[in-house]
């Protein structure tokens, strides 16, 4: 077992200097953190838990973990149209992990406390001698009222996504060695999106904001599998055209090499990217910042794909499923 400092000296030493900048987290001397809502705004509670091996690679730089981390729940944040006021951590450390390893995934997350303008207000530290573990609760903030819901897609309503779709599924391929034959360029960027997560919180924001309705959610666990929440929750089906569904250039370069590879693209997880269902009208308010991959139709859990071909067939439920084999 590695020898490192207790638990209060490796708060103390590494994790305490983040909170500094929030009078909220009271300098991580008590054992609850003090949160005031803005004026007109109630708050929006998310929690993830991430787990070595399953969530991400534990051979991975621990700087990055701490960045994916922090990344899944803003991402839900922005998914609700919320701003971030603060984060808790639970960690779960391996006994057998050192100081520094520890020390370089406070870095990775004070990083991104700046980057986000997200404080750290507290948590918990605890060793293990089971799989490192943590678990993030992140509080934001949104006007009363215009929080993004499930249950708000009407038929009718267009299917609008950010960014492109399958690049952390293909970059997990490539980290993983099941992916080869890209160039280096195509490589790095992939595995980039896998490891780094980019919540789309400005978006998100931009949504809460324009005061039309929209129901959204953040794709974490495959395009095929995730839109059915929406479907549940709403009561409605969905179409999606696959030529509309936006790849980057590294992801079109793999599935034109294989086909197959479509698959990983559709229900592989790990994007990070906002799905949001809304009329014509007020899609176009978001402009450019998203991309129209489909409708959402009268027909209560169904969901179906127009292929190259033209030809309409039911979209498996390809989603990653925590409790499968």
């Amino acid at each position: 077992m590695v020898a490192r400092s207790g638990e209060f000296d490796l708060i103390a030493r590494h994790f305490a200097p983040i909170a500094q900048k929030s009078k909220a987290a009271l300098s991580l001397l008590d054992d609850a953190a003090l949160l005031s809502p803005p004026d007109g705004h109630e708050i929006v509670v998310t929690v993830d838990a991430l787990v070595a091996d399953v969530h991400f690679r534990s051979q991975d730089d621990p700087a990055d973990i701490a960045r994916k981390v922090m990344r899944v729940n803003l991402s839900d944040l922005a998914a609700m149209g919320a701003y971030p006021l603060g984060v808790l951590l639970t960690a779960g450390y391996n006994r057998d992990l050192s100081e520094g390893w520890i020390a370089s995934f406070a870095n990775g997350l004070g990083q991104d406390c700046a980057t986000y303008d997200t404080p750290l207000l507290g948590g918990d530290t605890v060793g293990t001698p089971g799989p490192t573990f943590f678990s993030l609760t992140a509080f934001g903030a949104v006007p009363i009222g215009r929080a993004m819901r499930r249950d708000a897609a009407k038929p009718g309503d267009l299917i609008a996504v950010t960014g492109t779709l399958g690049d952390g599924a293909l970059g997990l391929k490539v980290l993983q060695g099941d992916l080869i034959g890209l160039d280096v360029a195509d490589s790095a960027y992939l595995s980039s999106r896998y490891l780094l997560p980019q919540p789309r919180l400005t978006i998100g924001r931009k949504c809460a904001d324009a005061y039309g309705r929209y129901a959204a959610m953040d794709i974490s666990d495959g395009l095929a599998g995730d839109c059915r929440k929406i479907c549940l929750a709403s009561g409605v089906g969905m179409v999606f055209d696959k030529d509309l569904i936006p790849l980057s250039k590294a992801a079109m370069n793999a599935v034109n090499t294989d086909p197959a590879l479509w698959a990983s693209v559709l229900g592989g997880g790990d994007d990070y990217e906002l799905l949001i269902c809304a009329d014509q009208a007020d899609i176009k308010t978001l402009g450019n910042d998203v991309t129209v991959i489909g409708k959402v139709t009268d027909q209560p859990g169904q969901v179906d794909l127009i292929g190259a071909d033209k030809k309409i067939v039911e979209l498996a439920n390809d989603g990653f499923d925590h409790f499968k084999a």
